[in-house]
C-alpha cells in the first residue's frame, strides 16, 4: 500500500506530496470521497499541471484515477 495525500488548502489528491503545497496524509480513500473538497478557489500551482482526473461523486481533483472513488478524465 502506498501513501495518499490531500492538500489542506485546495483538496487535490496525489501520491506525491511534493506536488502539494500543504500535504496531509490520508489513510483511506473513503476519507476523502465522502465530501466535497474545501477550496479557496485555487488549486496548488505545482499540482495543477499534473491533474488529469476528478471524482464524479465529490469533484475532488487527482493526478491518478486510482486516487478517487469515481474517476473521470478531465483532459
Amino acid at each position: 500500500m502506498f501513501s495518499r495525500y490531500t492538500c489542506a488548502r485546495c483538496g487535490v489528491v496525489s501520491d506525491d506530496k511534493n506536488h502539494i503545497c500543504r500535504p496531509e496524509v490520508i489513510d483511506d480513500r473513503s476519507e476523502i470521497c465522502v465530501s466535497e473538497p474545501k477550496r479557496d478557489g485555487r488549486i496548488c500551482e505545482s499540482m495543477a499541471q499534473h491533474l488529469s482526473y476528478e471524482c464524479s461523486a465529490c469533484g475532488r481533483p487527482a493526478d491518478k484515477p486510482e486516487l478517487v472513488c469515481k474517476p473521470v478524465s478531465i483532459r
